[in-house]
């Protein structure tokens, strides 16, 4: 019997002795692409993910993509998330199968003392286990098993106000480094550097509080000497509205709230023409 067909199985059995009540939530996303060419069913796009927390060890739930309904299957994938206290730690299993190849891919994540290890699985792969990451503090390492290829990534304060990201990759032969300073109440910049690219790579992100309620991010990329913003106005009843202007390529606006049983929204349209613009919408119901 196949790895992912053994895990389904007993994701299943679990389901079937628990005792608690088989009551799904259901996160629902449906959007236009573009709107400027007229409404039309192949231009809908409808997302649907149905969850239900079967024990309080574990929830399961599914997948529905509308686009995929044409081909004969719109279920695109189910999965199991569960929760168990094993060997003095906290084991966390979020494991999806997709119904396309019924290939078995996810995280399982072991957390004891501060010390975290996840290990990357698919089914799909002849390793199983794709990668191995060990976390501690502010140090992450990462090994990649069919490569035997090693990442690293470290954290530290410089200062009180200071803040760098160091990140090596053996694979790509390359390194870059990310730092964050707050320099004052109401002003912090980040900058991002890879040594190896022309310029440094750098790009520089200053986030500025203008009051209670709004926000700018301006952002400069050296390398093609572009300019973009963000701008987050808060809004009544924990929503936030931002827009993202790229005057070379395009113009979002997206209203989020920090209720998953709120409606959020979000529209982009390229920046030389709004009439194309792709509408989507989202909300979670409880039954």
């Amino acid at each position: 019997m196949k790895f992912s067909k053994i895990v389904l199985a007993l994701a299943l059995l679990a389901g079937a002795n628990a005792a608690k009540d088989f009551r799904p939530t259901a996160s629902v996303s449906v959007g236009h692409r573009n709107i400027g060419s007229g409404l039309s069913a192949d231009g809908i796009q409808g997302e649907v993910q149905l969850e239900s927390e079967v024990s309080d060890e574990l929830k399961v739930g599914l997948n529905y993509d509308h686009e995929q309904a044409s081909g004969g299957n719109p279920i695109k994938s189910v999965f199991a998330r569960l929760s168990q206290k094993m060997a003095g730690g906290d084991v966390d299993a979020d494991l999806e199968m997709n119904m396309g190849d019924n290939q078995l891919a996810g995280d399982v994540t072991y957390n004891r003392n501060g010390n975290q290890v996840v290990a990357h699985v698919n089914s799909g792969n002849s390793n199983v286990v794709e990668r191995v990451e060990l976390s501690r503090d502010g140090f992450k390492g990462t090994f990649h098993t069919g490569s035997q290829n090693v990442d690293l990534q470290a954290q530290v304060d410089l200062d009180s106000d200071t803040n760098m990201l160091v990140k090596m990759s053996q694979a790509d032969n390359a390194a870059s480094v990310e730092i964050n300073h707050n320099l004052d109440a109401d002003t912090d910049v980040q900058v991002n550097l890879n040594p190896s690219a022309d310029n440094m790579g750098a790009n520089v992100e200053v986030t500025r509080r203008l009051d209670a309620d709004n926000t700018v991010k301006p952002r400069f990329d050296m390398n093609s000497k572009k300019l973009t913003c963000a701008w987050v106005r808060k809004l009544d009843a924990g929503r936030t509205a931002t827009v993202n202007v790229d005057p070379d390529n395009s113009f979002d606006l997206e209203v989020e709230s920090n209720n998953k049983a709120d409606w959020s929204g979000k529209i982009s349209a390229p920046w030389g023409n709004p009439g194309d613009a792709d509408i989507k919408v989202s909300r979670q119901f409880s039954f």
